[in-house]
């Protein structure tokens, strides 16, 4: 029996993350892709789930200052 063993490399660049298998459009995904200025598919996905997460952080922060009261500045 013969042991196998993974780069170091890849097993750290895959530790925190989980494999999934799914149907894009590929037009979509080309066009995020020259959008977004990915090297790759791989990339170019998550650059849009962080993008994703960002947005959502922003709007919670506008929500916050929203509510502040500011006093005038001299």
């Amino acid at each position: 029996m013969s042991s196998t063993k993974r780069p170091a490399a890849r097993v750290n660049e895959r530790r925190g993350k989980v494999r999934k298998e799914f149907w894009l459009n590929p037009k979509a995904l080309r066009r995020a892709q020259t959008v977004l200025g990915a090297a790759t598919e791989r990339e170019t996905v998550e650059r849009a789930l962080d993008l994703v997460a960002f947005s959502a952080d922003v709007r919670d922060g506008v929500s916050a200052l929203a509510g502040l009261k500011l006093a005038p500045r001299d």
